[in-house]
């Protein structure tokens, strides 16, 4: 199988499941093969969250390769779908932010003390040009020192203090 080559799992024919006693989770396939310590990923995890998911098995400590890709996950027996839901929730956790309280600069970084959909949060990002991506006119990824993730939804949406804040920035 070359590279370009996707191997294309059928939803409705996979078991995946945590290992007992552990965070890992396996997947079984329906031709016996097993894949312990497996992780998804999101082809498309702002345009397409529902398709496209990849299969990935760790392969030396830090280094994963792909086991397949799911095209949907229609069809996908509950159990299998509630631990694949969970994973991709947890890694991809990005707390909506609602409104910008304070947003100065620290050290170098800029503090961003926020409302979010998930509660109050304080973070630090390195820079706006290389940490703040515009994913539309209107909706921004911010990548926080940390490596956590904060999205805003709809900046002309912000109350005006928020705005404000942001405006600073240019």
């Amino acid at each position: 199988m070359s590279q370009l080559d996707i191997r294309w799992l059928d939803p409705t024919a996979v078991v995946i499941e945590r290992v007992p006693d552990s965070h890992q989770v396996r997947m079984v396939l329906p031709n016996g093969e097993v894949y312990d310590e497996v992780q998804f990923a999101r082809a498309f995890p702002f345009s397409d969250a529902n398709h496209y998911i990849s299969v990935l098995r760790r392969e030396e400590k830090e280094k994963f390769v792909e086991v397949g890709m799911f095209r949907t996950l229609e069809g996908m027996p509950p159990a299998s779908r509630q631990v694949l839901d969970e994973e991709l929730e947890r890694r991809y956790f990005i707390p909506v932010i609602e409104r910008v309280l304070s947003l100065t600069e620290e050290y170098g970084q800029l503090r961003w003390e926020v409302e979010t959909d998930r509660g109050p949060r304080m973070f630090y990002v390195r820079n706006w040009r290389d940490n703040v991506h515009e994913l539309s006119p209107v909706r921004y990824l911010i990548v926080a020192v940390d490596g956590s993730r904060y999205e805003i939804r709809d900046i002309n949406g912000l109350d005006s203090k928020s705005r404000a804040q942001l405006d600073r920035l240019g």
